[in-house]
This record gives structure tokens, C-alpha cells and sequence, in this order.
């Protein structure tokens, strides 16, 4: 029941004492002058609540917050919210209690103590976080990092709740700081007005998968979020694209998914996994019946449906038995991978019928496999360990007769990665390198190595045994690409630093679309339908669902699954960056501003790349957030140095075999462009990150240069000899990175670029990092320079991430792996060493 209430005051009153004070204690009081205040509520004691046991009392409504502190995000005006300032004032009768707010801002990490009246029972909560509370004057520790927090107050005042006697009470509240110069660095306001953080990146929902119907008037979409505790959940939906109205939810919904479209009517089906085993399920929108195709599958491996709607191919894994002795004689240099000894079979089913057979058994797993047109035959691959040429594999692909299991060999070319039908059985349309066919696809001098992750678009004649290239002036890399029956072939490219969808004729003519987004990162378009889907991302604007005809009509976003999470979320600016260096080479970038720029003012800058094969493009948030480090007001300059996709063949090639040679000489001048352009960022106070292959870059940077004042690398590698030993892929990503060099014959490449054998002319200080479990880049490659280094007695930290792979993916290490960093970056950068002290503190 709400009552009437009396606020007595709610005005600006500093107390005497405040002001006037001079010890050291008083010097570093500040009072919070500005909160959201909600409508006080009188509490009334449950039914039996003097029986005993489980007797309830006054002191009993502290444990049972009547609002979701982990996800409240108040705001003046909803749901009894108001503004007040400094002193609050209360009236009531009986028991009542009010919550009040605040949004407090800090420009560094530091530690207060929340300190509240006597005169009520108190809780509080930082960030959703309960903070523990204390002493006749309840105060309890805050660790407030920069940027802003919502700190949330609930008071409880009155003894009596029988009581009919009007109390009033003031309420003031302030922060003891431990040096009174912090509390010139806070800030209180009722207004959230902030920067994005971590949090905001992993949390926010987010559209996971994709399917478009066949006619293409219905998406249904796969959605997740974490919860506050950090718990992943998942839903489906399924929406209109002319407008993305809603029109079937599942909450509750299985995080697998993997949802699919029946060829014919309106029916989907999705999966759903209980102790290993899944379930194949189909809802008819049109009944809302839901039917069971599949039941209690283990090792379920993927599905798809029949064009003609009358059966679906699944695959499921077999495991390979173990060696009883506990030995194992490897088969291959793959067999060193635990489970390259799994197989996968394909199983066809008739719907509605549920009849089985078995479609491939053998030595080789058969992979990406696709129905023809008309669902009369089966396209897929398999695969053979072939070390003695690059890329050290041997692809062929085979076509399926679904009616007497008949097999054709089709294509044998290592350098094809894709292979869908075309109009007819007839017609190919295939990805590969610039190596495939004998290089026809290739726009290089003669001599020159290409970079085999290049992807070149080939269409492919069957009955004459002829690709035609239709990329190889194109200077996008071909992506994913599918024929659409009008004539022409929808593809997802990488051009520079946007991931685009663009439409080619059989002719080789290429048109770019418009999707609405700088970065097109899942998409789907129907064989016969005009509509096409995409999700995806641009540099200061996270995920969308939208939605565009394939003429060309201007894109219209479906949805928007993050909006109410970045409601208060403001960004700086983000401007194209290109640098000429010395030989006349147009080096590519992008500039993040920070948040609360004012060119007055001089900042910090980070400097990340990546240096490998890929660009950095133009996404929101990823696993390295320009717009978080943007938020905490550094500068972000992100290069993209020669080797990157997207530039033209000639560009992406100078990737092999450079390992540091070119791309370390222009991020370095890149960077001295990008300080004489803008004169606000700090060359004095500069860091560099990098991962992967962009964490051996940094590694290989402060061999090379002590511009840097700080210096992260993550899963870098140090000793290019043992990580194209010992890592899983190591070899093979030097089939394309080291092409024909080896330690045997290019020891001034193995040895010469490998900062390990440089480690004393480091003298920038270093934060190596690394997941313990890496299998891609071992953790022996951070272990070795740390080693070294520590030796040498150079500056050093070196964190591992405990479970973790090539990734940070565990959702809590993430943010303690994200919290590193900048950390990292404030101490040395800021010389704040506050907030890795308190995450790293110093053993007794």
C-alpha cells in the first residue's frame, strides 16, 4: 500500500562542518549533492509474522529489496522518481522506507567510504553490487572505476509499524576519500549521461543467428544476453521484414537454436539439447502445433532441410576409440589436434515420414555439404593430410545422387575453401585464393606469392571443366557467396575496413549494396526471394537487424536489440585516418576521439593493429573495444598495415614471409603522422596493443623503438620457430605466412624477426598476456620473453588467464582480462597506479 508523504525538504544544504573542518578527514569528505529520490512507501509486516520460528521483523526488510538492483537504471519522471540534492527529507508513519540514486562519475579508480546517518537501517548497492555496511553510522567500502557508477541507497525509517505518529527525518550522505585531491575527480547527478564499458559490450542483447523465410517476409532470429550474475540466457523470435513487428516469441529458449525455415509453408524448426542429446523440433505457425523430428541425438553435428520440404540431412560425430595403453602413434601432423581422429557421417530423414538411412560412411568426415537446387543430389567435401605441398592439405568435392547414393568426383583443387550450386547442377559457384585453378584468379607480377586467405570468386562450368575468375580486378575479398535466381550472385566482402554485401553478374560486373551497417556480420537471402537480412555493427553504433531489397531500396533497421542499454550512452567522435609515409604508401586508419575531448587538453593514446592477414574493420565492441578505451578519454589510432585483405591482391601479399619487415616500419611512421596531426594526444604517454599475430608485432615494435611508454601484447608470439611448431595451426598458417621458408633454409626469418632473439634491446615496459589453455598461439610464446625479460631485468607483467584458450570467451574472465588492461594503461600512461594494485596487489 502507498501512503501520502510529507517531503520535508529537498534542497541544497552543506553542512557547517563540511565546510568548515580542518583535519585531514573532514579535508576528504565529500557530500553526494545530487540524487533521484523515489516515492516514500510505508511497510507493513507480513501475515504471522511474530510466530516463532521464522518470526519477522523491522530489521528483516533489509534482506528483501523491494526493487531489481541489478538491473535498475532510474530516471527522473518513471515510476516515482524525482530529483533531489543534497539533505533529503522524509516523512512518514509507521515503517517506510525510499530508495535513493545517484550516478556518480570519476575520472581515475579509486576507493571511498559511503558513510550514511545513524538516524535509519540502511543497504546500498554499487553497480548492482551489494556494498556491506557497517558501524552506528553505517559506512561501507566503494571501488569506483573511471568512468560512471550508480550507486543506489534504500533507507528504512521508524521503529514502530504500528506506529501512527508522523517521523520526519533527514537524510544526507557523503564519501570519505583517502586523499583529499580525489574528491576534486567526483561528480554526482540524477541525469546518466556515460561512457560504454565492458559490461555494456558482453551484456547487451544481441542477435546470434539468422533465418530468413522462403518467401522472404519472416526472419527468425536467435537472441542472447547475459544476466547480471553473469548467466547467459537465449530466446527466439520470429519477425515481419517489412517493419520487424514481432510475431512469435519462445523465452526460455535453447541457446544451440540452430533455426531453420521449412521449404514450404510457415513452419521453423530450431533445436533444443538436454545431457548431450538433442532434439529436432517444428512449429507451424499457422496451427502453433510443435512436432518432434529428431529425438535424442548424441554427437549432433548440424542440419539442413531438403529444397523439396519432404526429408532433412543431419550429421552426427562418431568418436574414436582411445589406445587402452595410454599411447598414441600420431597419424599426421593433424593428429596432434585431441579429436582429428573424429569422424561425421551424414544421415538423410523423411518429414513427416521420420524414415532413416545413412548417406556417407568411410575413412573422412564429409563437410560443408548443400543441397541442389531441385534436393536431388549433394554437394560436399572431404579432406586429406598432405605435407609435402602447401597448404599442406587436399580438398576434393563430391556430388551425392540422393535417389541410388551414386558418388561423381567433382573438383579436386586444395585452393577451393567453398562450393555451392549455381542456377543448375550444372554451375559452381566457388571461393578460393588467387592459387586456385593454377592461379587464374591471380592480379600479381610473376614471382610473387599471393596471400592464400585472399578470397577470389570463381564461377564454374561443370560440363567443360572451366572457372571463370570474377574477382581478380576486384580489390574486395570474397568472403561467403551464393547464387540468387535472379541471375546474379549475392557475397559478403572485406573492403578495407568494412565488411560489405555486394551482388556480381555471371559477366564479373560487381554493384555494393547498402545494409545499413559499416560491417555486415551474419546475413541471409532466400534463393528466390527479393529481401536479404543482415546483423551487424558500425564504429560508434552496436548491433541491428536490418533489412533491404535486392534492387536497391534504402535499408530499414528490423531491430535495434541493444537500444535500451545504450540509451545513455554517448561516444566521441570517429574520423578516417590515412598517413603517407616516406615511400609514397597510403597507410589506411581510423581515429577514435576521446569521449570528452577538448582540444585544449592533452591525452594519453593507444595505438592498436592487428599486422596479420585480416584489417581491423569498422565493428562495434570485439574483444578489443576502441570505443571502452575511447571512453576512458585516450585517443585510439587503429593502422592497418601492408599484408591486410581488402586492398587488392598486391597489398594482402606483402604479408608472406614479412613477419615484421615492412609492417613494424609503418605502424611506427603511421604513428608519428597520426601525433603531428593531432597535436591533443600525448607522445609522451603512448601504448601499443596488439594480439595474435598483432601480439608478436608488439613484441617486435619495442625491439625496434622506445616510443612507446607502455606495451600490451596478448597470445603474442615470440619465437616463430616454436609456434609453427607447437601450436595447432602454426604450420599451417605459415603455408600462407611462411610460404616456402622453414627454419631449415630461412633462419634470418625464423631467428632474425623473432623478438625473443631481441629481447635485450626491449626497453618499454610490457604486459604480456595469455589464456593457459592456448592451443593456437601456446602459452610457451609469452612464457619464453617474460622469462627473458625478467632476466634481463627489464619492466614485466605477465597475467594468465586460468581455462582459457586462444580467446577470452568465460564471460567473468573477460572482464577481469578487459579490467587488466586498462589498468595496466592508467599506471603506466596516467601513473595512477590505484586500480592495478587493487586487482594485482603486492604479496606480503
Amino acid at each position: 500500500m502507498r501512503f501520502a508523504v510529507a517531503v520535508l525538504a529537498l534542497c541544497l544544504m552543506i553542512p557547517a562542518a563540511a565546510l568548515l573542518a580542518e583535519d585531514a578527514e573532514e579535508k576528504s569528505t565529500v557530500p553526494i549533492d545530487e540524487w533521484l529520490v523515489k516515492e516514500t512507501v510505508r511497510l507493513v509486516l507480513p501475515a504471522f509474522h511474530d510466530e516463532k520460528p521464522g518470526a519477522f521483523d523491522r530489521d528483516d526488510f533489509l534482506d528483501a529489496p523491494s526493487l531489481d538492483t541489478a538491473r535498475l537504471r532510474p530516471h527522473a519522471g518513471d515510476d516515482g522518481w524525482t530529483v533531489g540534492h543534497m539533505s533529503v527529507g522524509v516523512g512518514c508513519q509507521g515503517v517506510a522506507e525510499t530508495w535513493l540514486a545517484t550516478y556518480i562519475t570519476s575520472d581515475r579508480f579509486l576507493k571511498a567510504k559511503l558513510r550514511l546517518p545513524a538516524t535509519c537501517l540502511a543497504g546500498a548497492w554499487l553497480d548492482g553490487v551489494s556494498v556491506s555496511l557497517s558501524g552506528d553510522e553505517p559506512e561501507g567500502e566503494l571501488k569506483l572505476r573511471r568512468g560512471t557508477g550508480l550507486l543506489l541507497v534504500r533507507v528504512i525509517v521508524g521503529e514502530d509499524p504500528d506506529s501512527l505518529e508522523t517521523r520526519s527525518v533527514n537524510l544526507t550522505a557523503e564519501l570519505v576519500l583517502d586523499d583529499e585531491n580525489d574528491g576534486k575527480n567526483l561528480s554526482f547527478s540524477a541525469a546518466e549521461t556515460r561512457a560504454v564499458d565492458i559490461r555494456d559490450i558482453l551484456d547487451a542483447p544481441k542477435v546470434s543467428s539468422l533465418a530468413l523465410s522462403p518467401d522472404g517476409s519472416l526472419v527468425a532470429l536467435t537472441l542472447g544476453a547475459y544476466g547480471p550474475d553473469g548467466a547467459p540466457g537465449a530466446w527466439l523470435e520470429i519477425r515481419d521484414t517489412d517493419k520487424g513487428g514481432l510475431v512469435r516469441t519462445w523465452r526460455g529458449a535453447p541457446e544451440d537454436g540452430n533455426v531453420r525455415w521449412l521449404p514450404h509453408g510457415r513452419a521453423v524448426s530450431y533445436t533444443s539439447s538436454h545431457e548431450k542429446k538433442t532434439t529436432l523440433w517444428i512449429y507451424d505457425l499457422e496451427t502453433e502445433r510443435v512436432r518432434a523430428a529428431l529425438r535424442d541425438l548424441e554427437h549432433f553435428e548440424g542440419y539442413a532441410w531438403n529444397p523439396d520440404g519432404r526429408s532433412l540431412v543431419y550429421a552426427y560425430g562418431v568418436e574414436a576409440e582411445a589406445d587402452e595403453r595410454k599411447v598414441k602413434r600420431l597419424e599426421a601432423i593433424e593428429d596432434r589436434w585431441p579429436k582429428w581422429r573424429n569422424r561425421s557421417y551424414l544421415v538423410e530423414v523423411t518429414w513427416p515420414g521420420g524414415a532413416s538411412r545413412r548417406l556417407t560412411a568411410g575413412a573422412v568426415s564429409a563437410a560443408d555439404w548443400t543441397f541442389s537446387p531441385r534436393g536431388t543430389h549433394l554437394l560436399f567435401s572431404r579432406t586429406w593430410p598432405d605435407p609435402l605441398e602447401r597448404p599442406y592439405a587436399r580438398t576434393e568435392w563430391f556430388e551425392l545422387d540422393l535417389g541410388d547414393l551414386s558418388v561423381e568426383t567433382v573438383l579436386t583443387d586444395r585452393w577451393i575453401g567453398q562450393a555451392a550450386y549455381g542456377a543448375d547442377r550444372g554451375t559452381l559457384v566457388l571461393v578460393g585464393s588467387p592459387s586456385a585453378f593454377g592461379g587464374i584468379g591471380r592480379d600479381l607480377p610473376e614471382g610473387v606469392v599471393p596471400n592464400d586467405y585472399g578470397g577470389q570468386l570463381f564461377l564454374y562450368d561443370r560440363g567443360r571443366g572451366e572457372p571463370k575468375p570474377l574477382s581478380r580486378d576486384f580489390d574486395p575479398t570474397v568472403q561467403r557467396a551464393v547464387w540468387h535466381d535472379s541471375g546474379r550472385i549475392v557475397a559478403r566482402v572485406l573492403d578495407k575496413q568494412y565488411q560489405r554485401l555486394a551482388t556480381c553478374t555471371p559477366a564479373g560486373a560487381w554493384t555494393f549494396y547498402d545494409a545499413g551497417v559499416e560491417v555486415v556480420a551474419d546475413w541471409e537471402v532466400s534463393r528466390g526471394a527479393k529481401t536479404v537480412v543482415a546483423t551487424g555493427t558500425s564504429a560508434t553504433a552496436p548491433q541491428k537487424l536490418t533489412a533491404f531489397a535486392l534492387k536497391g531500396r534504402e535499408p530499414r533497421v528490423l531491430l535495434d536489440p541493444g537500444a535500451d542499454r545504450y540509451a545513455d550512452v554517448t561516444f566521441g567522435r570517429v574520423e578516417p585516418f590515412v598517413a603517407k609515409l616516406a615511400d609514397g604508401m597510403e597507410l589506411d586508419g581510423r581515429v577514435y576521439y576521446p569521449r570528452d575531448y577538448d582540444p585544449a587538453l592533452k591525452y594519453p593514446a593507444i595505438v592498436y593493429y592487428y599486422g596479420g592477414t585480416y584489417p581491423i574493420t569498422r565493428d562495434f565492441g570485439g574483444r578489443y573495444p576502441k570505443n571502452v578505451w575511447a571512453g576512458q578519454d585516450y585517443f585510439v589510432y587503429v593502422p592497418n598495415p601492408s599484408g591486410a585483405l581488402g586492398y587488392g591482391q598486391a597489398f594482402a601479399a606483402r604479408h608472406v614471409n614479412d613477419w615484421g619487415r615492412l609492417t613494424a616500419g609503418e605502424v611506427i611512421e603511421g604513428t608519428r603522422a597520426f601525433l603531428a596531426a593531432h597535436p591533443a594526444a600525448d607522445g609522451e604517454r603512448l601504448g601499443c596493443i596488439g594480439a595474435s599475430y598483432g601480439g608478436f608485432l608488439t613484441m617486435y615494435l619495442i625491439t625496434r623503438t622506445d616510443m612507446f611508454a607502455a606495451a600490451v601484447a596478448h597470445a603474442g608470439i615470440s619465437s616463430i620457430s616454436s609456434y609453427w611448431a607447437e601450436g595447432y595451426w602454426g604450420y599451417a598458417y605459415g603455408a600462407r605466412a611462411l610460404a616456402g621458408a622453414f627454419p631449415w633454409t630461412d633462419p634470418d626469418l625464423y631467428v632474425g624477426q623473432s623478438p625473443l632473439f631481441s629481447a635485450d634491446l626491449i626497453s618499454t615496459p610490457l604486459l604480456l598476456l595469455h589464456g593457459s589453455d592456448d592451443t593456437n598461439v601456446p602459452r610457451g610464446e609469452s612464457d619464453g620473453l617474460y622469462i627473458a625479460l625478467k632476466m634481463l631485468g627489464k619492466e614485466v607483467e605477465y597475467v594468465q588467464v586460468e581455462g582459457q584458450d586462444h580467446h577470452i570467451l568465460d564471460h567473468d574472465r573477460r572482464i577481469t582480462w578487459n579490467d587488466t588492461i586498462l589498468a595496466w594503461f592508467a599506471r603506466e600512461l596516467r601513473d595512477r597506479p590505484g586500480w592495478w594494485d587493487d586487482l594485482y596487489p603486492a604479496a606480503e
